[in-house]
């Protein structure tokens, strides 16, 4: 028996989109990361492009180009808590791949571009921690997400979990 709500899954509907995402910006090299800070670059979208960015371009990658939120199988790290460290298998030492995020919430208004198909075509308010935010009504330490890291090499090797 689970004791404390918000440690077992709400069931809810599974609708997998395939995303394309991007490595986190520390992740990059530096003149990547340069290029990234360059306001000029990103104008060359168009008037689209939102200018509240204008002080901080590489959070506009952040937010709508790289590491996409919520559930999900593969992709990139999630770093925040600590700085990008590569995730060494402890049996063999290969770097571990991410195999699978659990999140507690799926997606924000900071990340509409990350917004899940049904709701780009029929928006409704997000309130952190409530549906649609969080629709397993998950918490994972007080808010973050785990993510679990596999060995390419076995599937025999531990995995190596991560909160973030």
């Amino acid at each position: 028996m689970v004791q404390y709500s918000g440690y077992l899954p709400e069931p809810c509907l599974l609708a997998p989109e395939q995303v394309t995402e991007f490595p986190h910006f520390m992740e990059l090299s530096k003149e990547l990361q340069q290029q990234l800070r360059d306001w000029s670059r990103w104008q060359a979208a168009g008037p689209a492009l939102d200018s509240s960015y204008e002080a901080a371009p590489e959070e506009l990658y952040m937010d709508m180009l790289s590491i996409s939120p919520g559930w999900k199988v593969g992709g990139w790290t999630r770093w925040g808590l600590t700085d990008p460290v590569p995730r060494l298998c402890p049996e063999c030492g290969t770097e571990a791949d991410p195999l699978l995020t659990i999140a507690t919430t799926e997606w924000d208004h900071s990340s509409e571009s990350w917004a899940p198909e049904e709701e780009q075509a029929n928006p409704t308010p997000l309130l952190p921690g409530t549906p649609p935010a969080n629709f397993t009504l998950l918490n994972i330490a007080r808010g973050y997400d785990l993510q679990l890291h596999i060995c390419p090499v076995s599937p025999d090797h531990p995995h190596i979990e991560l909160i973030q």
